[in-house]
Order: structure tokens, then C-alpha cells, then sequence
């Protein structure tokens, strides 16, 4: 029963990774492009947690091959 649930899971945290590295890199480079003097405040700070995030669920992804 697990084994059926993997597979969709695996591409679930594939597909959600590519999403976060992706718009949060978009947010960060707005966000960069728009002001002069950059800080890192909490939410640039939280941008680039759920970028790192997803580039763990990208890693995890192809790191760990699929069990037929």
C-alpha cells in the first residue's frame, strides 16, 4: 500500500521544488531589481529558505531512484 503512494508522492515533491527554486528566484530578482539599497529582512530571508527547500526536494528527488 506505501509502494502505491510513493511514486505520486516522489513527482508531487519533484514538481513543488521546480516550483519554489523558480518563483522564489523570480521574487529575490524583483526584489533585487526594484530597490537600491537591499536588506535582509524576513521576508527575503524567508524567500530564500523555501528556494533552498525546494532545491532539497529537486536533490532528493534524483538523489533516490525509484524502487520497481
Amino acid at each position: 500500500m506505501e509502494d502505491e503512494n510513493k511514486s505520486p508522492r516522489r513527482t508531487w515533491d519533484l514538481m513543488i521544488g521546480i516550483a519554489l527554486v523558480i518563483f522564489g528566484s523570480l521574487r529575490l530578482y524583483n526584489r533585487f531589481q526594484t530597490e537600491a539599497a537591499w536588506e535582509w529582512d524576513f521576508r527575503a530571508i524567508l524567500t530564500l529558505v523555501f528556494i533552498i527547500y525546494g532545491a532539497y526536494l529537486i536533490y532528493r528527488h534524483f538523489q533516490n531512484p525509484p524502487e520497481d
